[in-house]
């Protein structure tokens, strides 16, 4: 739910935009009258057209989202909403379309602030669209003069194209192969010509001849010799046509070598292709750069850990965890956990997480916990599921998506136990647990 400080912040932000940053504001005690005090602000200053809308299907699109603000987000922001909002800014740069931001676009970045600030990094891939309006918003609309702190927004990396192929000298040296077998093939062509102008003859003087005398025999035989000399292919093309005959077959066998393996990552998502395992929270601390995270080292029963240590040195495995809302310090310092140990390490708020602690929350995902191990349980111990007994990924590659794909298999059931697809997390103790039934795990 928008504090009252957050829709202070919200007024300000509109206000400021507007150039009515000295003015008096309108009071905003709820969202509702948050949003009635910004179209007041919009409604007077000289931005109007665009901040409302300068045609009647703009003006439509704003008060939809102006209304969607009232209705949804006056309270928690669920996953749900966040998606409904990342699908509509898919095709469009800013919510209600058009060359600039709009009412709805201040307001709506006002009240995303705290969810977008603490979205989990394994959320980021699937809210692409919500996350590059969301920093375009902040850079431009002057949302730090107005208390928003900035929020570092995972960007993918520029990675220009490779040089161009230096261009081969093989379809020259071919032309130049055609010329030459070309020429006795022309040569071919006079002697059959000089053939067919042999045998011509042949049968005019045979046929002068008939009459007295038949025409001499060597006379036809040298024909004959001749029609044969001119039907008989060039040994130039004849080479060449071996030549691309054999070019073929190269070519079919490299397509035979090059046939794609199997890649276990191509296939379909499976539970056993991450690592999951038991840990144990050794120390926790608020997150240096962000309020809503928690900062956490984790035992998970490894000589050698992610993160870069000096030789001959143990230490924990560093994690980041947006819990701080959800769980006080206190319960975290301690605690048995379950966490997936293979995924890429991400740099969150400048600081690197090497895993990610799993948690069970309700769809309003207002409600998050950590799920629990069974006591007894050894640190490192990984989690089974029945049917699944592949060995892990070596890491999970982020752009295919596998954690995402897997999440709606992860929930809890009836009695608060983590399953995939119904499959309980199982240990050497027994079946993990959770405080929250029938809920998400991610």
């Amino acid at each position: 739910m928008a504090s009252e400080s957050s829709r202070k912040q919200i007024l300000q932000l509109v206000a400021a935009y507007c150039g009515a940053a000295g003015n008096a504001s309108p009071a905003a005690d709820t969202v509702p009258a948050l949003v009635s005090a910004c179209q007041q602000v919009a409604r007077s200053s000289s931005k109007a057209d665009q901040l409302l809308g300068s045609q009647p299907s703009q003006q439509a699109q704003v008060l939809e989202w102006l209304s969607l603000a009232s209705a949804e987000l006056a309270g928690s922001v669920s996953d749900e909403k966040l998606s409904k909002i990342n699908a509509a800014l898919a095709t469009r740069t800013f919510l209600a379309g058009g060359a600039a931001p709009s009412l709805a676009d201040l307001l709506l970045f006002g009240l995303l602030h705290p969810a977008v600030s603490t979205l989990p990094a394994a959320q980021t891939n699937q809210s692409c669209n919500l996350l590059r309006w969301f920093d375009l918003i902040q850079h431009t609309s002057g949302a730090a003069a107005a208390g928003f702190a900035a929020v570092a927004v995972p960007l993918p990396a520029f990675v220009p194209l490779p040089p161009p192929p230096p261009v081969s000298s093989k379809p020259a040296a071919s032309a130049a192969t055609s010329a030459t077998s070309a020429a006795p093939a022309q040569g071919g062509g006079k002697k059959e010509k000089a053939a067919a102008g042999g045998k011509a003859a042949a049968a005019a003087d045979s046929s002068s001849s008939s009459k007295t005398t038949a025409a001499p025999a060597p006379a036809a035989a040298g024909a004959a010799a001749a029609a044969a000399a001119g039907a008989a292919p060039p040994e130039g093309a004849a080479a060449a046509a071996g030549g691309k005959q054999e070019k073929k077959e190269k070519k079919k066998e490299k397509k035979a070598d090059a046939a794609p393996k199997p890649n276990k990552e191509a296939e379909e998502p499976r539970i056993d292709m991450l690592d999951i395992r038991v840990g144990k929270i050794v120390s926790v601390q608020q997150h240096p750069n962000a309020d809503a995270l928690y900062l956490e080292e984790i035992d998970v029963g490894e000589e050698k850990p992610r993160q870069e240590i000096d030789v001959g040195e143990e230490k924990p495995r560093q994690v980041i965890s947006g819990l701080v809302k959800f769980v006080p310090k206190e319960q975290m310092e301690g605690r048995r956990v379950v966490v997936c140990c293979n995924l890429k390490p991400a740099k969150m708020r400048d600081i690197m997480s090497y895993g990610m602690v799993l948690c069970a929350s309700n769809d309003t995902h207002d409600k998050v916990d950590p799920i629990t191990p069974p006591e007894g349980v050894p640190v490192g111990e990984r989690i089974t599921f029945e049917g699944y007994t592949a060995d892990p990924l070596e890491e999970v590659n982020p752009k295919r998506k596998i954690l995402e794909r897997l999440f709606p298999d992860l929930t809890t059931a009836a009695d608060g136990t983590p399953t995939y697809k119904g499959v309980p997390f199982m240990t050497s103790k027994g079946p993990v647990a959770s405080t929250l039934p029938n809920a998400h795990v991610a």
